[in-house]
């Protein structure tokens, strides 16, 4: 994912030298930030805040006409958004007071030698990072990403899945994103997708949400990561097949392959790399019928007419229809036809 936005800075010292200083030395494009503006007091600078409204300000404490622990204040009361970090060359117990009460971000001493102004990057770009997460987030709960996750569903494109994805990796530390309820909304282009383009009951369609839902939230952080790519990667597999054509595809390979007692839901799921219970309610849905039904249908047609037109023994008939048991073999027919394979042959055999 590209960077949300750059954010803006103004530097405000009475010194130019320092103002200078700040501007170049510091590699604001690295950490996401414009080149700073700059003021030389207070007063200056609150009156171009006015004008354009920075995310940073980087102040020091004295200065003429406004010092910087009168423009905190004012900062915190009026622009409360707005981050603060103190470059001063004085330490003392009053500034640090003001630092805590008005919520400064950071504190560093002149002079402002390589470490320093490195430590100074580094607490700016974590403050930054923050933001930029925090509006990301913001995004994703205000459905920001919504039709344009729909979107790269219908063309089986995982390009901006991923890129969340990733980004939300990167996020796994912040606390402040463990706390924005995300989640449901990164289903919910899934369950419109499938609402709207796969035609799916309703009632089941409700029942799959509920159950990603739960199934999402009782993952860890990273799990849940793991779980949505899964989720993204099964719809964008349905959305290539079609809900008919897939039916289509499923009742022909059991056509074909009913004769091996292998044979059921799971084995389908994983031909077409699908989950099991997707597929199984899918199909349920398009046709009125369970898979496990559909198979049964297809070996118990098959064995009626070996019964009925070959000599082959009743064990050999329950083998070639798919089961391994014979006796099984004659519970299900008794129960699918009302008599036994013996009665069937009795009543129906035909010798020509």
């Amino acid at each position: 994912m590209k960077k949300i936005g750059r954010m803006e800075v103004l530097v405000v010292d009475d010194d130019p030298t320092i103002c200078q200083c700040l501007q170049q030395l510091i590699d604001w494009e690295e950490i996401g930030c414009g080149k700073p503006l700059c003021a030389h007091n207070g007063a200056d600078a609150l009156a171009m805040m006015e004008e354009t409204c920075p995310d940073i300000v980087v102040c020091d404490i004295k200065m003429p006409v406004m010092d910087g622990k009168e423009l905190c204040r004012l900062i915190y009361e009026k622009y409360p958004a707005i981050h603060v970090f103190f470059v001063s060359a004085y330490e003392d117990f009053a500034t640090a007071q003001i630092a805590i009460r008005y919520h400064v971000k950071g504190y560093v001493l002149k002079p402002l030698d390589k470490e320093t102004l490195k430590h100074l990057q580094n607490m700016i770009y974590e403050v930054v990072n923050q933001q930029e997460n925090a509006v990301f987030c913001r995004k994703i709960y205000e459905d920001e990403y919504r039709d344009a996750l729909k979107c790269a569903i219908e063309e089986k494109s995982m390009e901006l899945p991923e890129g969340i994805f990733a980004k939300l990796e990167e996020m796994q530390d912040d606390p402040a994103v463990q706390n924005v309820p995300i989640w449901p909304h990164l289903l919910a282009p899934i369950i419109e997708y499938r609402n709207s383009n796969l035609k799916m009951d309703l009632g089941i369609l409700f029942e799959t949400e509920r159950r990603m839902k739960r199934e999402i939230m009782e993952c860890s952080f990273v799990d849940r990561i793991g779980y949505l790519r899964r989720q993204y990667q099964d719809v964008m597999k349905e959305a290539g097949y079609g809900n008919d054509n897939i039916i289509w595809e499923i009742q022909k390979v059991i056509r074909e392959r009913f004769s091996s007692p292998d044979l059921d839901v799971n084995v389908l799921a994983q031909l077409y790399d699908m989950s099991p219970v997707y597929l199984g309610r899918l199909y349920l849905e398009r046709t009125g019928m369970k898979i496990t039904e559909y198979i049964q249908e297809n070996r118990i047609r098959f064995a009626c007419s070996e019964l009925r037109y070959s000599y082959k023994s009743i064990k050999e008939i329950a083998m070639l229809s798919g089961y391994r048991d014979a006796g099984y073999f004659n519970k299900v027919f008794r129960r699918k036809m009302n008599m036994t394979p013996v009665e069937y042959r009795e009543r129906y055999w035909e010798k020509d």
